[in-house]
């Protein structure tokens, strides 16, 4: 490779920079750079090699910014059920896996579930299954299951939510194992409103305090990091996203290597992401299309294990439409099948403006988790409370932005769509107190 670069010289910052102000034709230089308040960064869209602070490490590589998977970039194709109905969740799942599903993430959204109706003619052994479960008989039905079947199958509690459920409860059945059961939902962070950095921070943090729990509980680091997976979401802008994910899973590693694992793979983090309804629209369903495929070019970029598009109008009062369902799945094949996302590790890596985002981000993030981590971590009722008053602060500039017109939603506050559009929003759950932020339904609260 060193004898390819023999043929090219040397550019200078400087006279890079000339070059880009010439090519502006007399606009204001200051375009190049974004100074994100809400993010609380600057970013410059140039960066040259000599401002790198660190050289781009090898895919498969310590500290694993570019992952722990070397040979290509696949991901698995998710689709979310969420179980109110049984009769219905075994319906969704089924229809989603002839789109061409190979993930099932079923969410457990009423108190008592009968599994045997939602899992009927479902065949476990060909696909990856995440139960994210809230009650211990659902639990000791999953876990049965988890013990048996040849497939992938995780539970995924999250305990910060959970008030049925203590990972002391349950941690010894997994002393042995090398199955998962904790789950870090960062993806909710985000969809309230909240920062790259501060779902970052909130994920090591939570992560950071299963890994204590497990490990008082006599379980090894190498097991512990083994009990846990990461549901995260991606936001609207591309580039942010890309370098977030990036950043925690270099930060993710910096935590397990404090603790001296024993196996390599022990770095390796579970992250399946999310793409939610911060900034889709009912009023312009053509122009979710483009918001969800680029989200999952993002998160496809930047090397995760699996993907889940929810259909957009999912919480509509109309229900998803057989579009909505279909695209939802389609994105990702187009991607992997297509567009050939899935054969190439990390292309970004290397990128000297990505590079920088990536530290940048990861640099407020980890000062972020320390200040959680010095005062108890997540699970002290202060440390929760104070990010919920900084995510709070983060969502109303949302809003506010967004209402004022500064920050754009094609369809919504910008070219609006003149025809009627039957069905409004419901509200999404709140997250510990927190709301779902759509950004179309605030809009709608202004004007009402």
């Amino acid at each position: 490779m060193s004898d390819f670069f023999k043929d090219f010289s040397d550019v200078s910052k400087a006279e890079w920079e000339a070059k880009l102000i010439a090519d502006l034709k007399g606009k204001d230089p200051s375009i190049l750079k974004t100074s994100d308040l809400i993010e609380e960064f600057e970013f410059a869209s140039h960066v040259h090699k000599d401002e790198l602070k660190s050289s781009p490490e090898v895919p498969g590589s310590f500290p694993f910014t570019r992952g722990l998977n070397s040979p290509n970039n696949d991901w698995r194709n998710g689709g979310m059920i969420i179980i109110n109905n049984e009769k219905e969740a075994n319906k969704e799942a089924l229809e989603a896996l002839n789109l061409g599903a190979d993930q099932l993430i079923f969410d457990e959204a009423k108190s008592e579930v009968n599994w045997d109706i939602v899992l009927k003619d479902i065949q476990l052994e060909f696909i990856e299954a995440h139960f994210r479960i809230k009650n211990i008989e659902s639990f000791s039905f999953v876990q049965n299951i988890q013990n048996t079947s040849k497939g992938i199958v995780d539970i995924q509690i999250d305990f910060l939510e959970s008030n049925s459920m203590q990972l002391e409860q349950i941690v010894s059945n997994y002393s042995a194992q090398q199955k998962r059961f904790c789950l870090v939902n960062g993806f909710k962070i985000q969809q309230a409103g909240g920062t790259t950095w501060q779902e970052i921070a909130f994920c090591l943090s939570t992560g950071h305090e299963y890994l204590v729990k497990l490990m008082s509980n006599g379980l090894s680091i190498d097991q512990a990091a083994a009990c846990i997976s990461f549901n995260m979401g991606v936001g609207a802008n591309y580039f942010y996203e890309i370098a977030k994910i990036r950043s925690f899973k270099k930060l993710w590693s910096k935590i397990i290597k404090a603790y001296s694992p024993q196996h390599e793979c022990t770095y390796n983090v579970k992250i399946n992401v999310q793409i939610g309804h911060l900034n889709k629209s009912l009023s312009d369903p053509y122009t979710n299309l483009l918001r969800q495929t680029t989200e999952a070019m993002a998160a496809s970029l930047s090397g995760v294990d699996s993907i889940t598009v929810v259909p957009y109008d999912y919480y509509s009062t109309e229900k998803p439409t057989v579009l909505s369902k279909r695209m939802a799945i389609n994105i990702s094949t187009i991607l992997k099948e297509e567009s050939y996302f899935s054969k190439v590790v990390d292309p970004t890596g290397g990128s000297y403006s990505i590079e920088t985002l990536s530290r940048i981000i990861g640099e407020k993030a980890w000062a972020y988790f320390q200040i959680m981590d010095d005062n108890g971590g997540i699970f002290e009722s202060e440390v929760l409370q104070k990010l919920k008053t900084d995510i709070t602060e983060k969502r109303e500039q949302r809003i506010s932005s967004f209402n004022a017109g500064k920050t754009v939603g094609i369809g919504m506050n910008k070219y609006p769509n003149p025809d009627a559009v039957s069905g409004e929003w419901i509200r999404i759950t709140e997250y510990l107190g927190i709301d779902a932020l759509v950004l179309e339904m605030e809009l709608k609260l202004k004007s009402a």
